[in-house]
């Protein structure tokens, strides 16, 4: 794993930045909307595992979560600069960011370091999906997408696909357990699936008011979506496996690619 952070400009990033799959856009806005206070909270509470792991047993582990830190620091930080683009484009995003805020302050102080663990495994491991996603079926939908934020979520996303068994990594070595893991799995379902749609169709009802909603975006979007669905849905199933375990994945060549262009730059 490496840290990188690319330097890009989101100043001129459209709204509706994916013309073949507006919905998509509105997904993957809606998860920005969020990163600059999960990510943090990933920070935090890989932070508190690290002080539980032997310094000298779990080296390496360690290693790891330095590095998953340095990561997820510089996402969230390039997610922010992104969100006040966002926010010009759709006022109003600041009432969700704050209720989101306040739940990431509630679960540090309110649950236990293993419910936190698996929560944030929950996260993890649906990214790692996403991100096959990303660079796997849903390329031809990108093709004509605005350079700014597919380039965003083309750093993040590759990332998180390097970093992916960091958080699966820790739960184990501290709290293990199937079903501790699948419980922290439908605690993020739960809670950041309902609030990604909520902020989608917010963004989407915002665009149909204004008339700026694509013409032609609807049938796009139900082939977007049985793309998404026939990609996603058999990948998200291996998560409830017992023996799910995201190490042995292999890098696609567009995601490899990826990396590299970002360590260059």
């Amino acid at each position: 794993m490496k840290a990188r952070r690319p330097s890009l400009d989101f100043a001129h990033a459209p709204a509706r930045w994916i013309p073949d799959a507006p919905a998509y856009a509105y997904q993957l806005d809606a998860a920005s909307t969020m990163l600059p206070y999960l990510e943090p909270y990933l920070i935090k509470v890989q932070k508190l595992a690290r002080e539980q792991l032997d310094p000298v047993a779990d080296a390496d582990l360690i290693a790891d979560i330095d590095l998953f830190n340095r990561q997820e620091a510089n996402h969230f930080q390039l997610h922010a600069r992104y969100n006040e683009t966002l926010r010009r484009h759709y006022p109003g995003l600041e009432v969700f960011e704050a209720e989101i805020k306040a739940d990431f302050d509630r679960f540090l102080h309110e649950k236990s370091l293993a419910w936190n663990l698996a929560y944030c495994e929950g996260f993890e491991c649906t990214g790692l999906v996403s991100a096959e996603f990303f660079f796997g079926s849903a390329q031809p939908f990108l093709r004509t997408a605005d350079p700014a934020p597919r380039g965003l979520w083309a750093w993040h996303l590759a990332e998180e696909f390097e970093h992916r068994s960091v958080c699966h990594d820790v739960l184990a070595a501290l709290h293990p357990g199937w079903v501790r893991r699948l419980r922290g799995y439908w605690d993020f379902l739960t809670h950041l699936q309902r609030y990604g749609d909520r902020v989608a169709a917010y963004l989407k009802n915002v665009d149909r008011e204004r008339g700026t909603f694509p013409a032609g975006a609807e049938a796009k979007d139900r082939d977007f979506d049985r793309v998404r669905n026939r990609f996603m849905l058999p990948r998200l199933a291996r998560i409830l496996s017992p023996f799910y375990d995201p190490a042995p994945r292999r890098m696609s060549p567009t995601l490899e690619a990826a990396l590299r262009l970002y360590e260059a730059r």
